[in-house]
């Protein structure tokens, strides 16, 4: 029996419409929006390899609203679709260590000096992982910004390349990692809000190098409610589908459709034993070779001035 268990009973609306670029507002220059917001979300997620071609998917991201942070992220084995670790945190930050941030035993950094971000958390029972991802190669055309609705705005784009490190059990080595690209994601928010807003976004990785992203706010004054971009093996866009359909088929799959490029994958919900409502992650059934993550994010409405 087919059963919804994801709280957004995530049904994102399967539809026919193409896009292109031209919704995409450029930004204007190739490092990616690093004003600290009041309230917002970095978020990674993306494949890695080890030197044994072995592959892992991951996802990390780190919410800010106000002074409070809340880290949630994972690793996935390619080989057997199962999860490795979760790991989740909170805490309240009072001084402003601008994109640097240590969250329970989670952390990220941004470095302006080389461009680049590293982030990674260490488990209780000591897995973990730590990533460098580089942006330097980016250009305009490599950046997707654009506003869900007045006052939010969301930015996509492919990374450079990734080294790291991950541990996958307390007696293993650490594995040396690399990915050729990873999605980075960040929402944050212009003005004071006095309305909870919650952001759907999926970020996935295909076997063949493809990828794609989607963002979706169910609002009535959104101005861009459902949006989609999709990159070739190469990284550059290809025009696709505005709406992509997720939704739970079970405890621990879940069903993607996208009309164009026409795709249809039934995935591994790894997170289901994790009692999470607002997370899906893992490979697709069949081939083990497709990841997503998909999360719903909710923001509560603020009450103070928030920076650009």
């Amino acid at each position: 029996m087919i059963k919804c268990c994801f709280r957004l009973c995530l049904v994102w609306l399967l539809g026919l419409g193409i896009v292109y670029s031209s919704v995409i507002e450029v930004a204007k220059d190739t490092t990616p929006a690093l004003e600290l917001p009041k309230t917002g979300s970095w978020t990674f997620s993306g494949l890695v390899s080890n030197e044994a071609g072995e592959r892992y998917g991951y996802f990390f991201q780190m919410q800010k609203q106000g002074r409070h942070f809340h880290s949630k992220t994972a690793l996935i084995d390619g080989q057997t679709n199962k999860l490795v670790f979760y790991y989740e945190g909170s805490e309240d930050i009072t001084s402003d260590n601008n994109l640097n941030w240590q969250v329970g035993r989670s952390y990220i950094k941004y470095n302006l000096i080389t461009d680049s971000w590293v982030f990674g958390v260490k488990s209780p029972d000591k897995k973990g992982f730590n990533f460098k991802v580089d942006m330097l190669k980016l250009v305009n055309s490599d950046i997707d910004t654009l506003a869900l609705r007045p006052g939010i705005k969301l930015q996509t784009l492919q990374t450079s390349r990734l080294t790291g490190h991950i541990k996958v059990d307390d007696k293993a080595h650490d594995e040396f990692v690399t990915s050729n690209k990873s999605w980075f994601g960040k929402l944050w928010f212009l003005n004071d809000e006095n309305s909870n807003h919650e952001i759907k976004t999926t970020f996935c990785r295909l076997a063949d190098d493809k990828s794609f992203y989607s963002a979706y706010l169910d609002e009535e004054d959104a101005t861009s409610g459902f949006v989609t971009g999709f990159r070739n093996e190469v990284g550059q866009r290809v025009k696709s589908s505005q709406f992509v359909s997720i939704k739970s088929l079970n405890d621990d799959q879940f069903l993607l459709n996208l009309s164009w490029p026409k795709m249809h994958m039934t995935l591994s919900n790894t997170l289901s034993g994790q009692e999470k409502t607002d997370l899906m992650a893992g490979f697709s059934k069949d081939r083990f070779k497709d990841f997503c993550f998909v999360t719903a994010q909710s923001f509560e409405k603020t009450s103070d001035t928030v920076t650009s």
